[in-house]
């Protein structure tokens, strides 16, 4: 069958390009709003007769992106619902006008959903015309009042280095007459010293001289000499030491702060607590940000540890041994056994469905790849065990991974053909980006080609570009004051290039723009005791509970 390009007109018929008839190869005319099926006129008839128990609705091939598409009744699984219940608020078919709803007032389902078209069209103006107007002349004033704010602080940052350079020139002053004063006084002092030790030299030497002279009385025979030498009463002649007070200064750190008073002061006059809107920003987040139960699946597995990327309406999973199950509508389809190891750590989906999981003893570490019944080894880790892995658009796999001595952390690339291509570990400074510890470092490929890597050890998220450069963290938004711990799991990311982060601590989910905006906080009775996380292709989040196996589907940003 030929291909249709997303970007044109299936309704546009060609030389190039035609829808062929689902019975034969002839171009289609005809299509059955009911089946979805695209026709031939020629076999228009062989398609009713072939499914003669059902209604058919046939429609030009013009037509058919026209025709509404009624839903099917709740209760009466055959019939359509074309009919509205006024008093229920409920789509109804013919059967239950005449049964329970027989006395309710109802009406065409078609004027219900066009009065309803009506209120959603204008709600649409009133986001565009109002709210998102009114946002964007708040986000053009905000950035209007920070070129005057730069203003306003590169005027203060040119004051303060004028008057520093004039504080420079004062100071170098008081330093070199400060620096005179020192040295006049040293050089004083000390000169008054050296003269009283040269007087005091001098008395010395006259007294060692006239103690010599005394000195020859004792042994001289000249008894005359004798009797004419005069005695002095020494011991009353006492010589001290000069005690002194040392010279002292005083620059004392009371000063310096009269002097950072004296420079001058700074003063923010915008308050940290800043606030854009006139009502509280959550109620403009619930706006966008209605979380609904689309689905509950029971399982009835006794846990659940990891989700595969669900495919429509089957989703592998594991629990707490080594089997995995592929689930399908609750029911459990198929098993397959882990080759070696403990219980998979976590379960990824490659770009053409097959099953990628990661396993580790203390033996031996594997990524194992599932086609269709046959299971093969085709990572083996011999210094490093695989804590999570997920496969990337351009059809490689990320794998985080740590060390089996439980010091390090890293994420590796590995190409179709699993050769390792690629390395992450440190940052620019040659730091660690992750933290090693107790718990799993799981990593997911955002739409934007950017690695992210949930990092619980750290509390954190670690976001680095394709080439490994670390882009930003996050760190749970505490300071909103909701919560008061963060304990990052499993991550995803959606067609929006969001990221989706579980927070095991908090029972809820953390909604991020790809530069780690924080958008809001994805919360439902139903999100308690998380054992795992996963997001379909059509931005449908699958949160599985860790005990009792209930798998909850929700739509979310809405």
């Amino acid at each position: 069958m030929a291909e249709v390009s997303d970007a044109e007109d299936p309704d546009t018929v060609t030389a190039q390009h035609f829808i062929e008839c689902e019975l034969c190869c002839k171009t289609v005319s005809l299509h059955c709003t009911i089946c979805k099926s695209d026709l031939c006129g020629q076999c228009v008839g062989i398609h009713i007769n072939s499914m003669a128990t059902q209604e058919h609705n046939i429609v030009s091939i013009r037509r058919r992106a026209f025709t509404p598409q009624l839903p099917s009744c709740s209760i009466h699984e055959s019939e359509k619902c074309d009919l509205f219940c006024s008093k229920c608020n409920v789509p109804i078919c013919v059967t239950c006008i005449t049964l329970q709803h027989k006395t309710h007032p109802a009406t065409k389902l078609e004027f219900q959903c066009d009065f309803k078209k009506k209120q959603i069209e204008d709600e649409c103006k009133h986001l565009e015309n109002d709210l998102c107007k009114n946002i964007m002349e708040s986000i053009a004033h905000l950035q209007k009042n920070i070129k005057e704010v730069r203003k306003i602080y590169d005027k203060a940052q040119n004051a303060v280095f004028k008057k520093g350079t004039e504080w420079h020139k004062q100071v170098d002053k008081i330093v070199q007459e400060f620096s005179q004063q020192v040295t006049y006084m040293r050089n004083r002092d000390i000169a008054l010293l050296e003269k009283r030790i040269e007087e005091i030299k001098g008395l010395l030497k006259a007294l060692n001289v006239h103690r010599e002279q005394v000195n020859k009385l004792t042994t001289t025979m000249k008894l005359k000499d004798v009797l004419d030498y005069e005695l002095r009463d020494l011991k009353c002649m006492q010589f001290y030491r000069p005690y002194l007070s040392m010279p002292s200064y005083d620059l004392s750190e009371k000063q310096m702060k009269f002097m950072s008073m004296a420079f001058g002061s700074l003063r923010s006059n915008i308050p940290q607590n800043l606030k854009v809107f006139s009502f509280d920003i959550e109620n403009l987040r619930n706006i966008y940000s209605r979380v609904v139960l689309c689905q509950s699946i029971e399982t009835h597995l006794d846990t659940i540890c990891s989700l595969a990327p669900p495919i429509e309406s089957t989703v592998w999973v594991n629990g707490e041994d080594k089997t995995i199950n592929l689930i399908d509508s609750g029911k459990v389809i198929k098993r397959i056994e882990a080759k070696s190891g403990t219980r998979p750590i976590n379960l990824a989906i490659t770009r053409k469905g097959f099953l990628v999981y990661a396993v580790y003893d203390h033996h031996q570490s594997n990524v194992c790849i599932v086609t269709k019944n046959k299971t093969d080894q085709v990572i083996t880790f011999n210094y490093w065990k695989p804590v999570g892995i997920c496969c990337t658009r351009n059809d490689e796999f990320l794998v985080s991974m740590e060390s089996k001595d439980e010091t390090q952390i890293k994420i590796a690339r590995f190409s179709g053909d699993f050769k390792i291509i690629q390395e992450i570990q440190y940052d620019e400074n040659h730091q660690p980006l992750y933290a090693s510890g107790k718990y799993y470092v799981f990593v997911e490929e955002n739409k934007n080609m950017d690695i992210c890597a949930s990092d619980p050890n750290k509390n954190q998220v670690v976001v680095t570009d394709k080439d490994g450069l670390l882009r930003w963290r996050y760190n749970g938004n505490l300071e909103k004051g909701k919560f008061k711990s963060f304990s990052p799991s499993f991550i995803a990311a959606d067609s929006h290039s969001n990221l989706l982060v579980m927070d095991t601590d908090n029972d809820c989910v953390h909604l991020l723009d790809m530069n780690g905006i924080f958008i809001t906080f994805i919360t439902h009775p139903k999100i308690q005791g998380i054992g795992a996380m996963s997001m379909d292709t059509n931005d449908k989040l699958w949160i599985a509970n860790y005990k009792g196996g209930q798998i909850n589907v929700f739509k979310y940003l809405q």
